[in-house]
C-alpha cells in the first residue's frame, strides 16, 4: 500500500492539474464545450467557484499521503482514505447520476478531502513514531521494553 500510494495519489492530482490549465481558471466553459450535446447545459453550472478549492484539497492530501507513505506510516494512509471513502459514499448515495450535479460532488469531495487531511495530520502529530524490535514487535516510543521475567523455582 506505501509504494502505491504516492502514484494514486499524484496522478489524480496531475490529471487535475492539466484539465486547469488547460481551461484555463475556466473548467465550466471548457467541459461545456467538451461534452455538448452529450450533458444538459447547467451539467457544470458554479464549477468554477469550487474547482481551485478541490485542487488545493487534493494537493494538500497528496501531501500528506505522500509524506506518510515515504516515512512508512501505513496507519496515517489508512486515516487518509476515510474522508475520501465518506465523501464518494455520499456522492454515490446522494445524486441522481442520470443527471449529476457537478459542482455538489466536488464540493462534498472538496470537504471529505480537507477533513481527511486534517485528521490524519493529526493522527500523525499525536502518534509517536515507534521503531520495529529484533522480533519485528513494536516497541514503546522511549526504548523501554519492559520484559516479564519469572523468579527461578
Amino acid at each position: 500500500m506505501q509504494a502505491a500510494a504516492p502514484a494514486a495519489l499524484t496522478l489524480p492530482w496531475l490529471g487535475l492539474t492539466v484539465l486547469l490549465l488547460v481551461a484555463r481558471g475556466d473548467p465550466e466553459a471548457l467541459l461545456r464545450r467538451a461534452f455538448v450535446g452529450r450533458a444538459r447545459t447547467d451539467a457544470f453550472e458554479h464549477l468554477n467557484g469550487v474547482s481551485t478549492s478541490f485542487w488545493i484539497a487534493h494537493t494538500c492530501l497528496a501531501a500528506v499521503g505522500i509524506a506518510a507513505a515515504r516515512s512508512r506510516r501505513a496507519h496515517v494512509l489508512q486515516v487518509l482514505l476515510i474522508g475520501p471513502l465518506m465523501a464518494a459514499a455520499i456522492c454515490l448515495i446522494g445524486q441522481d447520476w442520470s443527471d449529476p450535479n457537478w459542482f455538489v460532488v466536488v464540493a462534498v469531495c472538496t470537504i471529505g478531502w480537507l477533513v481527511s487531511t486534517a485528521v490524519a495530520a493529526a493522527y500523525w502529530v499525536s502518534r509517536p513514531a515507534v521503531a520495529p524490535n529484533s522480533v519485528g514487535e513494536r516497541e514503546p516510543p522511549d526504548g523501554d521494553s519492559q520484559e516479564i521475567t519469572t523468579p527461578p523455582p
